[in-house]
């Protein structure tokens, strides 16, 4: 990917409309329990990698990628209708996302940061398998397909 090609990328959406336009082409999950499963997952991936290596900016990525599936599925007022613990795990484990993300940030810098999830997204993006169609884990999570292309970040260090 060219330098002209990551800045009409990242002018192109804001995080949300991709992780939308994900959502939509590949059928995900609607279940906000389900992001915050994901979010766990992510969380656990990313603080397994070293910091300023292509691995950890891309799991930084994925952790932005399905805190903002959570923001798209779960409705403004779902806190009224989780029980208490449930509600307070949500709540911490967001507070430690919005952590990670801020001092993340600032490593890689916005620049850096959004060329990274614009090629993330196209990865995702490529997770279809050979009927086209997705494949989707029992819970919903959406697997990558044979036709899965690997995000290149190198190139940003």
């Amino acid at each position: 990917m060219t330098e002209q090609d990551d800045t009409l990328e990242v002018q192109s959406k804001m995080p949300h409309e991709k992780v939308a336009t994900f959502m939509k082409a590949f059928g995900a999950s609607l279940d906000p329990r389900m992001w915050v499963k994901l979010i766990d997952e992510e969380m656990s991936e990313l603080s397994a990698e070293t910091p300023g290596k292509a691995e950890h900016l891309k799991e930084l990525c994925d952790v932005l990628y399905v805190s903002t599936g959570l923001a798209l599925t779960a409705p403004e007022h779902i806190g009224m209708l989780l029980p208490v613990t449930e509600r307070k795990d949500i709540v911490a484990q967001q507070a430690q996302v919005s952590t990670v993300l801020k001092e993340n940030l600032e490593q890689y810098g916005d620049d850096v940061f959004m060329k990274a999830f614009n090629r993330v997204h196209k990865s995702n993006m490529s997770k279809l398998g050979l009927d086209g169609k997705p494949i989707h884990r029992e819970d919903g999570k959406v697997l990558k397909g044979p036709n899965y292309r690997k995000p290149d970040l190198e190139d940003l260090f």
